[in-house]
């Protein structure tokens, strides 16, 4: 069972991980590294979004006075995100338009991030008890919990089988414990940023693996 935490933490800690992601991404000479960090990237985002959609926006809809109009701008955001992740999987790390796809990927999550940080949050401080904040942190870790960690072929670069890798779904014979490989989107060939053209982009294949 995940740790409970008030949501806002919560959610304030994905904010960083991701940035820190974008900064290996940005520091970053190694195409094969790269492109790992996308995918990592990828996923960070389909996992925050998932837990927000299925828990955070529904109570900022009840909670704020305007919430109706906040959850649809916060969720517009993130679906810009996963249109911009699809265009990025269709070329290569080389290819000079990926890091102006991956800049404009930056500003559409950095934006999102301000109006979660400087609007949402404030707002779930004043308005929910500190038991709710922590039912609802409860909620989405759950959520989160439920996503796969390691998107692309080949199991445990990248962030490993340490911490957020692979533990707990079990790695051996080929990583197919836990949910199998129907849906599982590490059982697909092609990522981000290898210039493999698939049917659906990475972040739609994490969606349909977790609710499969």
């Amino acid at each position: 069972m995940p740790q409970q935490h008030d949501v806002v933490d919560l959610l304030t800690a994905d904010h960083r991980e991701v940035q820190e992601l974008f900064e290996g991404y940005r520091t970053s000479a190694d195409p094969g590294e790269r492109r790992l960090l996308m995918e990592q990237i990828t996923v960070e985002i389909v996992r925050h979004s998932v837990a927000e959609e299925q828990y955070l926006y529904p109570t900022v809809r009840k909670a704020l006075p305007n919430g109706d109009e906040v959850a649809e701008q916060e969720m517009e955001e993130l679906s810009e995100a996963e249109r911009i992740l699809g265009d990025l999987e269709r070329l290569d790390t080389a290819d000079r338009r990926f890091d102006a796809l991956v800049r404009e990927l930056y500003d559409v999550v950095s934006m999102h991030i301000r109006g979660e940080e400087d609007v949402i949050f404030p707002e779930l401080r004043e308005r929910l008890t500190p038991e709710e904040r922590m039912a609802l942190g409860l909620r989405v870790g759950e959520a989160k919990s439920a996503t796969p960690t390691e998107p692309y072929p080949g199991g445990t670069q990248g962030r490993g089988t340490q911490g957020r890798g692979t533990q707990g779904r079990g790695t051996q014979g080929g990583g197919t414990q836990g949910r199998g490989t129907r849906n599982n989107p590490s059982s697909h060939s092609g990522g981000v940023g290898d210039g493999v053209s698939n049917e659906r982009p990475l972040a739609e294949r994490v969606r349909e693996w977790l609710s499969g």
